[in-house]
């Protein structure tokens, strides 16, 4: 289909791919784009081109008609809670069967095997599976339901993308930040396997996906094609600083031995409970209502009348715990989430990508490491 003289419809355009991918259509001369937005405060990024700003909500089917509008291309980056994406998904693709439209590009995610994918699913042939997490597990299902899609006649098309990094991605802002911060580890030496996918292509190969009928129906891996461990990630940024931060080894064995024994289902559900409701942010919701702040305030006075020996002994007890005072050189533990992304060792297989649709990465780790060191200190980062 000719994609460049139709009306592009971009889900989830306030984010990063989907802000770059509005960028794209424009440089590609797409006469009108249409940016699905669920809060305007989120659009500076795309505000400052000429696409069409449509508010929106992918849990609301009347609001996608007006959004989608006439557009008959539609790339759908959007999100959402874990909760929310099989339906959002589903809302927008049956808004976009009735509309007619020609081509419709599901960004999933190679996390539909898991945040630490298990061997043998190094190809789109591994069946996918039930992995407990709920983001990879709904992105998943919502695959599925593309499919079926398809199966009725709606021209699809799966990219699964990995580690997706590039300006304005959090995997360098939040790595530049927390290796300031003495946050980050080489978990089991950095040989994790990182899978990266520079945005531009993954935009790439999106436009493959519009163009090249023989990818309709298929689910297809993008990475870079290259073999980039989290160590060579890590080591990239801190080679940007000045000085370069010291970063420490730290075993999967290791970080299991931090943390203790399992406290089991109920009892963990009980403690984070606890920290919950001792937390700040907790405390100040619940200030947010009327009779519930006139009741804390009483109760508030009310301890600060009794003896400091007294009111100690309730604030050990059902207080805000105070925090104990930390070494200076206290080793840093990565938390479960980092410890699982970054122990992949599986390298994921762009040939399908590159047999049916011709997709060949056009950057690769190194100058995409330069395009971002660009950007990083354009932001203010270096």
């Amino acid at each position: 289909m000719n994609w460049r003289n139709q009306t592009v419809f971009v889900t989830g355009a306030t984010g990063f791919i989907g802000g770059r991918v509005c960028e794209r259509m424009m440089q590609a001369g797409v006469p009108r784009v249409r940016a699905l937005v669920h809060g305007m405060h989120r659009a500076a990024r795309i505000a400052r081109m000429p696409v069409e700003l449509c508010p929106g909500d992918l849990q609301e089917r009347e609001s996608l008609r007006q959004a989608l509008g006439d557009a008959k291309v539609v790339i759908h980056c959007g999100l959402g809670p874990s909760s929310t994406i099989v339906r959002g998904t589903e809302n927008m693709l049956a808004v976009a069967q009735a509309a007619g439209v020609q081509r419709v590009i599901h960004v999933s995610t190679a996390a539909v095997y898991g945040i630490t994918p298990p061997p043998g699913s190094e190809s789109e042939e591994a069946p996918l599976r039930q992995t407990g997490d709920a983001y990879c597990d709904n992105k998943a299902a919502a695959e599925k339901v593309v499919l079926d899609y398809g199966k009725r006649g709606l021209p699809v098309v799966i990219l699964r993308p990995s580690i997706v990094w590039g300006p304005y991605s959090a995997w360098s802002t939040r790595l530049m930040d927390d290796l300031r911060a003495g946050q980050v580890a080489f978990i089991e030496g950095g040989r994790g396997a990182c899978n990266t996918t520079y945005v531009d292509n993954l935009i790439d190969a999106m436009v493959l996906g519009l163009e090249d009928d023989r990818a309709l129906n298929h689910a297809f891996f993008i990475t870079d094609g290259e073999r980039v461990t989290w160590g060579d990630f890590i080591r990239a940024h801190m080679a940007l600083l000045d000085p370069v931060p010291d970063v420490g080894e730290i075993s999967r064995a290791e970080i299991a031995a931090s943390r203790g024994p399992s406290s089991g289902l109920f009892l963990g559900s009980v403690k984070a409970a606890a920290r919950v409701a001792r937390g700040k942010e907790f405390r100040q919701m619940l200030m947010q209502i009327p009779l519930t702040e006139a009741a804390m305030k009483k109760a508030w006075s009310y301890v600060s009348s009794l003896p400091a020996q007294k009111r100690e002994r309730l604030r050990a007890r059902f207080g805000v715990r105070r925090a104990a005072a930390k070494p200076t050189r206290a080793r840093f533990i990565p938390d479960a989430v980092t410890e699982a992304t970054q122990s992949a060792t599986v390298f994921f297989s762009i040939e399908k990508a590159r047999k049916v649709m011709g997709y060949e990465p056009r950057i690769q780790f190194a100058g995409g490491m330069k395009l971002v060191e660009q950007w990083l200190r354009y932001a203010a980062y270096l």
